[in-house]
């Protein structure tokens, strides 16, 4: 059986309608949000303790970064990495930018974290879920949802996560040069809804009620606009893009259901950084609700 079919059997809950039997395909999405991902990496670690089961396992951008140790059943990985002094001294390297580097060294995050704890590739693409995540092509401002290979994982993991102008360059994968996926694609949920899934467990990093004022994608699109205009149109419309698929985790469509695992309280960390301390209680903060929305399923079964 390939993968796909793997994955299938793995989670499929088998209802009787009639003569029909229905399919119910459930999908596990990861919100990024660089250092603000401390959250989701929490929620993730308290769903490993659990016996959930989906089908396919998609994130954007440090969201990515998480669901591929989910899938790795390596809890705890993702809170060490972003604790380790040299993987936080990747991000927020203003005199390395104003040289002409990079604000966050993706290199340098990625070297450091292997050299820590290397990511169990071969586990994350053995899993009988499949491992999606999001990349935006800076030739047409395009967001793509790809399923990383073997060859390409490394790869495709850094090009979801490199932020527009705190990365230079963009990062090849599938034959596109790319940057953060979250540009085009903020949570690929309207995506996964078309591939066939029926019941979303959307794991946030905003609070309820949050609304994007599109104020940081107009800031950064006249960065692109001469070399790249077509990306510097996404910056611009990443705002409604973003609460458009807001829309849709709360209004989802007939025979969807999504449910949201969000912060109780904004998160002390930023996207580019936040203190030890902060990092803690952000993942903590997550880990609760991870296990509060574990509780309330039981509760329901």
């Amino acid at each position: 059986m390939g993968r796909e079919g793997r994955a299938n059997e793995a989670s499929r809950n088998h209802l009787l309608d009639g003569w029909c039997v229905i399919y119910t395909m459930r999908a596990l999405l990861v919100e990024g949000g660089g250092v603000r991902a401390a959250f989701a990496a929490g929620v993730l670690d308290a769903l490993m303790e659990s016996d959930e089961r989906f089908d396919m396992v998609a994130g954007t951008s440090a969201g990515a970064l998480l669901a591929a140790a989910y899938l790795a059943d390596q809890r705890g990985r993702s809170l060490r990495v972003l604790r380790h002094p040299d993987c936080r001294a990747a991000f927020g390297r203003i005199s390395d930018f104003l040289r002409g580097g990079d604000l966050v060294d993706l290199e340098l995050l990625h070297e450091a974290a292997d050299r820590l704890e290397p990511l169990d590739g071969t586990a994350v693409l053995a899993h009988p879920a499949r491992f999606l995540l999001t990349v935006t092509d800076v030739e047409t401002g395009t967001g793509h949802l790809i399923e990383p290979t073997e060859e390409d994982l490394v790869a495709a993991l850094k090009a979801t996560s490199a932020l527009p102008i705190a990365v230079r360059s963009p990062v090849e994968v599938a034959g596109l040069k790319c940057l953060d996926g979250g540009i085009a694609i903020p949570i690929p949920v309207q995506q996964v809804i078309d591939m066939g899934a029926t019941e979303l467990v959307v794991v946030r990093t905003r609070r309820a009620g949050y609304r994007n004022n599109g104020r940081s994608g107009r800031l950064a699109a006249p960065w692109f606009e001469r070399k790249q205009p077509s990306l510097a149109g996404a910056l611009r419309s990443r705002g409604e893009v973003y609460n458009a698929m807001l829309d849709v985790l709360d209004d989802p469509p007939e025979g969807v259901s999504i449910q949201q695992i969000r912060p109780r309280r904004t998160p002390a960390c930023r996207r580019t950084g936040g203190s030890d301390v902060d990092i803690v209680r952000d993942h903590l903060m997550g880990m609760d609700a991870g296990q509060t929305w574990r509780s309330e399923q039981r509760l329901a079964e």
